[in-house]
């Protein structure tokens, strides 16, 4: 069954049946002339009066599943569930009616970095600390391994089978515990952007989602390659428009299918503005490492922000970059 979204007064409901849809049109709930209507089989949000399957037959709406029952049924993707817009003080756009600024994002991202700067170092120090170090100290445990088996064999010698496969293993293990280090590190990004507290122990707390973050990270993963040999646009586009699934997993509790698609309609009229952005943050980079390197300390927050705030921005629309009037307190705070 396709799942139908609508939006009224510039905000997003959804999911809901076909029927479900019927009987808001049919009881008011939806204003044919001004709210819209799209599901994914679409290439855009249309008018609900344009739509005439929507006043063909009487229908009764039908309650919506619940994965309760299934322990391994995954999250239901409510993207108009009250907890999220319970925490947010601005009510959601309709994805693509305010196409992001990449200027306005990475000056949003500067001033937050000047804002929240402490903090952010000392959780970025924690973070690279638990990134690297673990490689470090494998990469020290092997040397040894090397030395002793060449100083035993008299010379040089191949690794065998069994250090391959140990290696191949702790390599993998590596992976997992980046990704789920960048879970924790989305977190911490959404709340600075959001006006909400911070702690080093974000880091490390959204551990129920690593899978999904597993699975949908190697789906992406081959798309992109296989888009980058198919002469690189197509990796570029798709990297435009799926790339904010790891983001919409943390910040919506999304699935793996789920965030994909959600990230499909929430880029909708911004990929190039965010290829710009992409563009924008590769050269600040380098700007931060031509400093000797030192740069990078305030440039890779900058970098890592202005995407969050891209992210936001795309919710919510450009109040998504600004503070309340007088203060340092931004909208999304309510």
């Amino acid at each position: 069954m396709t799942d139908w979204y609508y939006a009224r007064g510039g905000q997003q409901h959804g999911p809901v049946s076909f029927e479900q849809l019927q009987h808001l049109v049919r009881t008011g709930g939806i204003d044919p002339a001004v709210d819209s209507v799209w599901n994914s089989t679409m290439s855009g949000w249309k008018l609900a009066g344009e739509m005439r399957e929507l006043f063909d037959a009487p229908a009764h709406p039908q309650p919506v599943a619940s994965g309760g029952a299934n322990p391994y049924a995954a999250p239901q993707s409510r993207w108009d569930d009250p907890s999220y817009a319970s925490t947010i003080g601005l009510a959601e756009i309709v994805p693509g009616s305010q196409p992001i600024d990449a200027m306005e994002c990475v000056r949003r991202g500067f001033d937050l970095t000047k804002r929240y700067y402490l903090n952010i170092f000392l959780i970025g120090l924690v973070y690279f600390i638990c990134v690297s170090g673990p490689g470090f100290i494998w990469g020290i445990i092997d040397m040894m391994i090397t030395v002793a088996t060449s100083r035993e064999q008299g010379g040089p010698v191949e690794p065998g089978a069994v250090r391959i496969v140990l290696s191949m293993f702790v390599q993998i293990i590596l992976q997992v515990f980046s990704i789920f280090l960048q879970l924790g590190l989305v977190r911490v990004g959404l709340n600075l952007v959001s006006g909400r507290e911070v702690s080093v122990g974000m880091l490390f707390g959204e551990g129920s989602k690593l899978l999904r973050a597993i699975g949908a990270s190697l789906l992406f993963g081959i798309a992109f390659m296989i888009g980058i040999l198919l002469l690189i646009f197509p990796g570029i586009y798709i990297a435009m428009r799926y790339g904010q699934f790891l983001t919409a997993i943390v910040d919506r509790d999304l699935g793996v299918i789920a965030a994909f698609e959600y990230s499909s309609t929430l880029t909708e009229n911004s990929r190039v503005n965010l290829f710009v952005l992409a563009l924008l943050s590769f050269l600040i980079v380098m700007a931060g490492m031509l400093a000797c390197f030192i740069g990078l300390i305030f440039a890779g927050p900058v970098v890592w922000l202005a995407g969050i705030v891209a992210y936001r921005w795309m919710q919510y629309g450009s109040d998504a970059v600004r503070d309340q009037p007088g203060t340092e307190t931004p909208m999304l705070a309510g």
